[in-house]
């Protein structure tokens, strides 16, 4: 039978199943010794009468996360809050280059408009313009809920954003329940306290899952070759054709299509600013 992981309990692997059924497995020696089963890998199982479930296939993964570990997620939800922590948009712009990077559709979230709703209003219009969905949320209003229910696509769905931001909140309000535990805001640091310590899938509704991750997921930034990254931001790739060099990494380069834009309002200074300060990141990591 094939199934999906949705939770591992110190090696022990609880899988959905067919018409929703969930089965308890382990995974065979030669099996466990050659491949590491994440939360989210679709596996072949057998369940034999008189012993042990036993997963016997691992199927190829479309992407991977690594914080925590978890393997084909379809929607990548960046949660920010607008302040309590302050959005940190340099920080986001980074996150949304990592999830293009492993080929997971980012969707953007401003969260606790209540609190600052033009600013809330202007940082879902900055991503927007670059080419994504993005929503501006307040829970205590209800606004923008319903329109962030209808862009939600699955059947895996990560949450992720920093502590403190109510992305678990917004997790319990979709789920209807209280599954996930909220974070605080420390006092000292303003910065929030992290809640989520392990990987697990929630049905949500017709087979679409819903996981939290701990603070914001680390995707592997080293992976990022200098050379790609310009195409991993969406706002740029209507120019990556014309500039007057093949080669060119729009820094400083003369007859750069991307700087032009830049100059002319079609790509945001603040995105572009980004990317430079990516690609200082990425270049430094390759001298090392």
């Amino acid at each position: 039978m094939k199934g999906m992981i949705l939770k591992n309990q110190n090696g022990y692997f609880t899988i959905s199943g067919e018409e929703g059924s969930l089965s308890l497995c382990r995974s065979r020696g030669r099996l466990k010794r050659k491949t590491d089963i994440l939360v989210g890998d679709y596996v072949d199982f057998e369940t034999g009468k008189g012993s042990e479930a036993v997963i016997t296939h691992v199927y190829p993964r479309r992407n991977e996360l690594h914080r925590p570990p978890s393997a084909n997620i379809d929607q990548l939800v960046l949660v920010s809050a607008i302040c309590t922590p302050d959005l940190n948009f340099f920080l986001l712009d980074k996150m949304v280059v990592l999830a293009e990077a492993a080929g997971i559709e980012p969707l953007l979230v401003i969260n606790k408009a209540d609190l600052d709703e033009e600013g809330a209003q202007k940082a879902a219009a900055y991503y927007q313009k670059a080419g994504y969905a993005s929503f501006a949320l307040s829970l205590l209003h209800d606004e923008g809920y319903e329109e962030l229910l209808s862009a939600l696509h699955g059947p895996v769905i990560a949450f992720s954003g920093p502590s403190g931001v109510g992305k678990s909140s917004l997790l319990n309000r979709i789920l209807g329940k209280s599954h996930f535990l909220s974070g605080e805001v420390s006092r000292h640091t303003g910065r929030g306290k992290n809640t989520t310590r392990h990987a697990e899938l929630i049905e949500w509704k017709d087979h679409t899952f819903l996981m939290d991750t701990p603070g914001y997921t680390y995707l592997d930034l080293i992976s990022i070759e200098p050379d790609n990254l310009a195409w991993l931001f969406r706002d740029f790739r209507p120019y990556l054709t014309s500039c007057r060099f093949n080669n060119c990494m729009h820094h400083k380069e003369p007859d750069c299509a991307v700087r032009k834009a830049v100059e002319e309002g079609h790509i945001q200074q603040a995105r572009y600013d980004s990317y430079i300060h990516l690609l200082d990141e990425l270049k430094n990591d390759f001298r090392r």
